[in-house]
């Protein structure tokens, strides 16, 4: 990716009618006859969306769109869908996917101006201001109950490849809608029609306002059919066509087949039936992205109720883990944190009680070094609505309580109670079909030709035809996953009584270590967390609760409220995590260990010469979601989201190089691209 991070403002005027207009490329963003017209005229009727939707005989449908702009033609979609869906409620057809792709995205004040001229779409338009992304280059999923958009942030020409492996033949059809051909030549590529055919399936169909040659001409040399049919309003004509069924795709090859994100989905097998092990935030969100989609989910956990684990903190932080060496696994943060938001936000509004506060984190620069790292992090350039840097007297100001020392300001961040959100969302979603088998220890699990069969400690069994391993730090119990590189962390969270100063603090403390504003409720706050790296023991350990108080007390010395931070209570929960070195979680099928070293053990040379490689091996049907270690509230939701899109073979909201980052077989890759074998 280009290294700012950040996306360009548009720079645009608006006309009386609340039309806007692009000063950049002197264009309008739509037709001052009838933009909504236009819309409905190019682009659904251009690629006969109504007609293709009857005769659709797969679960989800994928439009792809050259620039979102004001966002008028997938709301023009969304609408369209809706109708269908109510008219045909029995159909296959469930979900509409819209993947846009902008380069200068209006800010939420230009939207709410240019939707003025379209109120029927105030719903939907007030749910994208409402979730808008970060001002940050990146791929944002927001939901629209059936459909699904996602938001790719930054210039075509380097977001459209990060669809990667997963989306080659995967589009059903295209929205050619960047600014006119003569005006903005850089977008209009032969690059651009050559990728729009590589990812359009057969028959894929593609519409667009010009009729000028030189797009013609692109798209026919990437190898579509193209006619012209006549144009909207004044203009003479327009462009649509398709992709020729059957037609051989160049340079549709996988590119990394060892990272290959397979799908349970085949032409002749659809996913019905999933099982989940494990009970906590993981778990639930998982549940959550099956259940939307009318699976039928059935968790199993081992303990007699939920959020019994890591998951059962009485606060936890929402922030994103942001680093000043590593870009690639920052950036998955900072999507998380974004889709997390709205996930969170929409639980909240759909009654799932949990105590929680958005009034921001303040990560203080307590020392030289960590003033440097987080200065590192500011000169990223993030963007302000992300994080901006604060003085001692801002970030005193925004913690709500005195702080000796500088430090970078979250503003969207803040704190759950994870078990209460775990536990409530779990009841709810039983309510939405949900079975829970509770006091189940899944032990062990036997492949058969179309299923999974589980085992419970007392040897009983059940069968599912999908698994999903979900169950924390004892995922690598089982033969199929027993060689992951993964490591429990034990941490203990002491819970402390309030004080005159102390219920100011409004947004969340880190320094080394955590502190949360006060829990109403419980008229408390938590301090942690210890971490004990390959320790699964969960006994309370006195010596750790005096080191949270010490650890406070030393990183932000001075502050007169300390004198109020008392742990001789000691309440506290502990709880394991697991971890991985690597700092980013795991998530995808389960890999087939042995299979690899066997298949894979002449990798580098394979490569080398551009030979043949075979897709890497996995355990048909088994999947894992692991690694969430302490940002589990921060990541999980977006993790499930991509797991059951890859499981389904739907469009996975993450770019191909962060998951790629995120395969469970990264780690022997790596060491076989190298020539390093495995042992």
């Amino acid at each position: 990716m280009n290294k700012k991070l950040t996306t360009q403002a548009p720079q645009i005027a608006f006309q009386t009618d609340d039309t806007p207009i692009s000063l950049q490329f002197d264009d309008i963003y739509f037709s001052t006859h009838n933009g909504l017209a236009e819309s409905r005229y190019v682009f659904l009727e251009g690629n006969q969306l109504e007609q293709r939707w009857q005769q659709h005989a797969q679960p989800h449908f994928v439009v792809a769109e050259s620039g979102f702009g004001t966002g008028l033609n997938f709301f023009t979609c969304t609408q369209l869908f809706r109708r269908f869906r109510q008219q045909y409620p029995k159909h296959i057809l469930k979900r509409l996917y819209f993947i846009s792709f902008e380069k200068y995205p209006l800010s939420p004040e230009q939207l709410q101006q240019a939707h003025k001229a379209f109120p029927e779409f105030a719903a939907l338009s007030q749910r994208l201001q409402q979730h808008y992304p970060f001002n940050l280059k990146g791929c944002y999923r927001l939901h629209f109950d059936e459909t699904a958009l996602d938001l790719w942030f930054g210039d075509i020409h380097e977001n459209l490849p990060l669809l990667g492996d997963n989306m080659l033949q995967k589009i059903d059809a295209w929205f050619l809608d960047g600014f006119a051909p003569s005006k903005n030549p850089q977008m209009w590529s032969q690059s651009l029609y050559d990728a729009m055919y590589r990812y359009s399936k057969s028959n894929a169909t593609f519409a667009t306002f010009t009729a000028a040659s030189a797009v013609r001409i692109g798209l026919q040399q990437a190898g579509f059919e193209v006619t012209k049919r006549k144009g909207f309003a004044h203009k003479r004509e327009m462009l649509c066509g398709y992709k020729p069924d059957g037609a051989t795709v160049t340079g549709a090859a996988v590119k990394a087949p060892w990272y290959y994100a397979q799908s349970a989905v085949s032409d002749t097998n659809s996913v019905q039936d999933i099982a989940i092990v494990g009970g906590g935030v993981a778990s639930l969100f998982t549940a959550l992205s099956c259940l939307k989609r009318g699976l039928k989910v059935t968790l199993y956990c081992e303990d007699e109720q939920v959020a019994m684990n890591a998951s059962g903190n009485k606060q936890g932080a929402v922030y994103p883990q942001l680093s000043d060496d590593d870009l690639r696994n920052s950036r998955f943060y900072a999507y998380a944190f974004a889709y997390a938001l709205q996930q969170l936000q929409d639980l909240a509004q759909q009654g799932i009680e949990f105590e929680s506060g958005w009034q921001g984190v303040a990560i203080c620069a307590y020392n030289c070094k960590v003033k440097q790292k987080l200065a590192h992090i500011i000169e990223q350039q993030w963007g302000s609505d992300l994080l901006h840097f604060c003085d001692q007297t801002e970030l005193s100001r925004l913690s709500g309580i005195e702080l000796h020392c500088d430090g970078v300001f979250i503003p969207k961040g803040g704190w759950l109670a994870p078990q209460q959100l775990v536990q409530n969302g779990f009841e709810q979603l039983q309510k939405c079909g949900l079975t829970i088998r509770f006091k189940q220890s899944i032990i062990s699990l036997q492949a058969e030709t179309n299923h999974w069969r589980l085992f419970n400690d007392q040897k009983v069994q059940f069968e599912h035809q999908v698994v999903i391993l979900a169950n924390g730090h004892q995922i690598t119990q089982f033969d199929q996953t027993a060689q992951l590189p993964l490591y429990p962390v034990r941490g203990q969270v002491s819970q402390i009584p309030t004080g005159e100063k102390l219920k100011n603090l409004k947004a969340v403390l880190c320094y080394d270590g955590y502190l949360t504003p006060v829990d109403q409720a419980q008229q408390s706050h938590c301090i942690g967390a210890s971490h004990l790296r390959n320790s699964a023991d969960r006994t309370f350990s006195a010596a750790e609760q005096q080191q949270n108080a010490d650890k406070l007390r030393q990183n932000l010395a001075g502050c007169d409220w300390l004198t109020e931070i008392k742990t001789d209570d000691n309440l506290a929960r502990i709880g394991v995590r697991c971890s991985t070195r690597e700092r980013i979680p795991m998530m995808g099928c389960a890999p087939n260990f042995a299979q690899t070293a066997n298949v894979y053990h002449n990798l580098f040379n394979l490569r080398r010469r551009r030979q043949p490689i075979a897709t890497a091996p996995y355990h048909p049907n088994l999947y894992l979601l692991a690694a969430l270690g302490s940002r589990g509230l921060t990541s999980a939701p977006l993790l499930a989201e991509a797991l059951v899109c890859q499981i389904l073979g739907e469009p996975i909201p993450l770019g191909e190089d962060i998951l790629q980052a995120l395969s469970p077989n990264r780690t022997w890759i790596r060491k076989l691209l190298k020539g390093t074998p495995l042992t």
